[in-house]
């Protein structure tokens, strides 16, 4: 049976009340990114006699979709920060992220050691799971103090430097390679595979990019100090060429530096949209492949931005997604 077909279904539990919220509910939205833009969500609910309680700030949002008769996926989980009272229209809108408020709080702190004993520590630190994909356990922090920044800003930074994703997302803490297209664990994310058939409005975007439009070769340098001799690695291939400013202390170091300035260029330089019936099967990071695209368009992407909105007009998802490297 087709999806559009199918009769939309949810489970949203808010302060473990789950009924109330269903017969009440207006409208649900869910945004996946890949990076630290934290997860969120947004629902409306319908207080037409004010009788739903307004749920504390913190408390934790839970929210599965999916179609009447099949198994609803889950979709994430997430910490309300925002309530909104309509008066005239007796709604309630709550607005719920995935980072917890002591993820936001500022602190100073130096850090030694491995990325993934650093992930580690701070899940412990919430409560969470760390989940660190492979191609970043053991890789060295370098000079890279955190002063008067939250944990979330911090690792926003740890990120850009090494070409990582790193975003909290039910219930996990997670640190992994950005496109790479494999879970934390190393294995190869399933990959979805779409007919323009199914396909709503979509558009593709060519635009240029710091390097003029172009990939090209992205240079980095480290120091053995062991032999005090300089060393030289690089990223991509082709010109134009780009030679990063910092001398590194380990060839590791230097080559995810240079593979992430190389991968933002790449992300950057093609980007395409569409938006589809829901699919709660859609995340961030998994690889998809259109069929009956324009040969202008390339069939091969990475999903990098999912919302799902499911309202009383219906459910649809809207997807961005990024070049593979």
């Amino acid at each position: 049976m087709e999806l559009d077909i199918l009769q939309p279904d949810f489970s949203v539990i808010i302060n473990g009340e789950t009924e109330l919220v269903k017969e009440r509910a207006i409208s649900i939205r869910t945004t996946d990114e890949a990076g630290i833009m934290s997860d969120s969500c947004e629902i409306e609910l319908d207080d037409f006699d004010d009788a739903f309680p307004i749920p504390r700030t913190e408390a934790v949002i839970s929210v599965s979709l999916g179609y009447k008769g099949g198994e609803l996926t889950k979709i994430g989980s997430y910490y309300i920060k925002e309530i909104d009272i309509d008066g005239a229209r007796k709604t309630l809108k709550i607005k719920a992220n995935a980072a917890s408020k002591a993820m936001r709080s500022q602190k100073s702190k130096s850090h030694e050691g491995s990325m993934d004993n650093l992930i580690s520590e701070m899940a412990n630190e919430f409560d969470l799971d760390a989940a660190v994909s492979g191609d970043l356990e053991g890789l060295e922090l370098e000079d890279f103090p955190q002063f008067a920044e939250s944990d979330m800003n911090y690792m926003t930074r740890i990120s850009q430097k090494v070409g990582a994703v790193a975003k909290p997302t039910d219930g996990h803490l997670v640190f992994a390679d950005d496109m790479s297209a494999k879970s934390t664990s190393g294995k190869n994310l399933p990959t979805k595979n779409v007919d323009v058939s199914e396909l709503g409005e979509y558009s593709c975007s060519f635009k240029e990019t710091e390097s003029g439009g172009a990939v090209g070769t992205v240079f980095a340098n480290w120091y053995d100090k062991e032999n005090g001799e300089y060393h030289m690695v690089k990223a991509g291939s082709g010109d134009p060429e780009t030679e990063l400013d910092e001398i590194f202390s380990s060839e590791k170091s230097a080559l995810a530096a240079a593979q992430a300035k190389f991968k933002r260029v790449v992300k950057s330089n093609k980007t395409f949209r569409f938006t589809t019936g829901g699919r709660p099967d859609f995340f961030a990071e998994s690889p998809i492949v259109f069929n009956g695209l324009s040969p202008k368009i390339p069939e091969n992407w990475i999903i990098s931005r999912v919302e799902h909105t499911l309202s009383t007009s219906g459910f649809t998802t809207s997807v961005e997604c990024a070049s593979l490297v």
